[in-house]
């Protein structure tokens, strides 16, 4: 009801005593009333229309709604089933689309069941040679070299599992028992730039978290090539250390410019802390300055490493000075040892792990009372100080243990530059103490080789569980052949080139905590 009221001025005139005066007078009255009906305007309403096929469901109901009524609608697609499109009103493929309701509208989810779907293909070339005797037991984790993913494969040339990475790799990584990846990642702008050199390591989980994080990379050292987790958690890296000029040619290397030795860290990656150290610099022999202690006859201090054979320029890095190059790190936990492949010398050295940082860094003290000195080392005999001496290797990647009842060998992958025809060879290595003899070769107790098997730079080899090898050619892809020789398989990687290819069984802890 509204109420109408009119103000009405009346002046009036009034004569008072002879006299006339003016009165504005206000009135107010109520001069009508009346009832009338609210004219508030009415709101508009439009319905939608969502129908769905067999397999999926939406997230909004149909119905009427207010005019501009704005709606995200997702589209989710059963078990089996996959979101193929709308259809009606709005055509898109996006599962999820946004919807402003200003008319009528008529949507309708597709879904289109999953028909035989196959794992994701490798980009790769499989090869049977004799399906029944390979190792179908696991995966071959395939390690691309310098790339930012890597993958499980099976026998079929199927990618298992992948993962992609926002770095490059920086050569090594591996998949730990709890089903996480370890490895090492290469820096932006490292300082210290030979092929191989990362400066991160990280472990990540299925989904791509990185879970932990550890950065070295400075003007004097940098983490590169090769890691290996030990059964306790902490983690062994190669590091490259800067040896300034000076002391180089103190001792008699014919350098330019500041050298890099190799260096072995040991980090607990609970609390971030190196915890042991293996510096090659500190068992160096040479025989130029008299004045030095490293001052010695390499041909007859063989636990000690000839500094000068880097003199020889076995390789172009050598003149900027990468002088050893070490590209390969295992550790063995039944006798505490670790062995080192380092690629210019074309050798392995082994040193005992038993020390404390301290005796590390002499020729005493630990289990064998060697210190840091090498325990073990075999592959090239020029080493010791005459170049007319016989070598076995001839560049050499990947060394691995193997243990069989009680005996002890060693599985490496020899590049063999200058034959150009690499191999697997495996060596029963001498029982490893403190008078174990440096000088004579072990016995070869299995070699690999075809004329086809060549790469110069990386490569690698390893044990399955059926006795089988699992060769990786840099270059090509992977080979598996039996005890005897014989080719079961190949993977041909069709142009990618590979760092490694690790094999993990089906019920290996790192493959049920994956959740494959």
């Amino acid at each position: 009801m509204r109420t109408k009221i009119f103000l009405v001025n009346l002046e009036i005139k009034i004569r008072i005593v002879g006299k006339r005066i003016s009165i504005l007078c206000l009135i107010i009255g109520v001069l009508s009333t009346a009832c009338e009906k609210d004219q508030t305007p009415k709101e508009t309403f439009y319905s939608l229309t969502i129908t769905t096929d067999t397999g999926g469901s939406v997230d909004i109901d149909s119905g009427e709604y207010i005019e501009g009524t704005e709606l995200s609608i997702t589209a989710t697609a059963d078990t089996n089933f996959e979101f193929e499109k709308w259809s009606g009103d709005i055509n898109s493929t996006s599962p999820v689309i946004d919807v402003t309701v200003d008319k009528s509208i008529n949507l309708h989810a597709n879904f289109i069941e999953k028909i035989n779907e196959e794992p994701e293909k490798a980009e790769a070339e499989v090869t049977y040679l004799n399906a029944e005797l390979i190792d179908d037991s696991g995966y071959i984790f395939a390690i691309e070299n310098g790339q930012n993913s890597c993958y499980l494969v099976d026998h079929d040339g199927n990618k298992v599992f992948s993962w992609t990475f926002d770095r490059v790799l920086g050569q090594d990584i591996e998949i730990t028992p709890e089903g996480n990846l370890l490895g090492l990642f290469k820096v932006d702008a490292p300082p210290i730039a030979f092929g191989g050199q990362s400066g991160i390591i990280r472990e990540i989980d299925k989904e791509g978290n990185v879970l932990w994080e550890y950065v070295l990379a400075t003007e004097n050292e940098i983490t590169h090539h090769d890691l290996v987790q030990m059964p306790n958690g902490n983690i062994l890296v190669l590091v490259w250390e800067r040896i300034p000029l000076a002391e180089a040619s103190s001792i008699g290397l014919n350098s330019t410019t500041d050298i890099f030795t190799e260096k072995v860290i040991e980090i607990n990656p609970d609390s971030d802390e190196i915890v042991w150290e293996w510096k090659s610099w500190d068992h160096i022999v040479q025989d130029f300055n008299s004045e030095l202690d490293s001052f010695g006859d390499p041909g007859l201090e063989k636990n000690k490493i000839n500094i000068l054979y880097a003199n020889s320029d076995v390789h172009e890095f050598v003149a900027s000075g990468d002088v050893m190059h070490a590209n390969g790190i295992d550790y063995l936990p039944e006798k505490d040892i670790i062995v080192l492949s380092i690629n210019f010398f074309s050798e392995v050295w082994i040193i005992d792990h038993s020390t404390t940082t301290e005796e590390a860094r002499t020729s005493s003290g630990g289990q064998f009372n060697k210190g840091g000195d090498l325990l073990y080392r075999f592959g090239n005999q020029k080493v010791f100080g005459d170049l007319a001496k016989t070598n076995i290797f001839d560049f050499n990647h990947n060394p691995t243990f193997i243990t069989n009842e009680g005996q002890i060998s060693l599985l490496i992958f020899n590049n063999n530059n200058v034959a150009g025809q690499s191999s697997a060879m495996e060596f029963l290595l001498p029982e490893i103490n403190e008078t174990t003899p440096i000088g004579t070769d072990p016995t070869i107790i299995f070699e690999f080789t075809d004329n086809t098997l060549f790469f110069p730079r990386i490569g690698g080899a390893s044990r399955l569980p059926n006795g089988n090898t699992l060769i990786c050619e840099g270059d090509f892809g992977f080979w598996e052949v039996t005890s005897t020789g014989e080719v079961v398989w190949k993977y041909d990687g069709l142009g990618n080139q590979f760092w490694r290819g690790v094999f993990y069984s089906k019920d290996s802890p790192e493959i049920v905590n994956l959740g494959i």
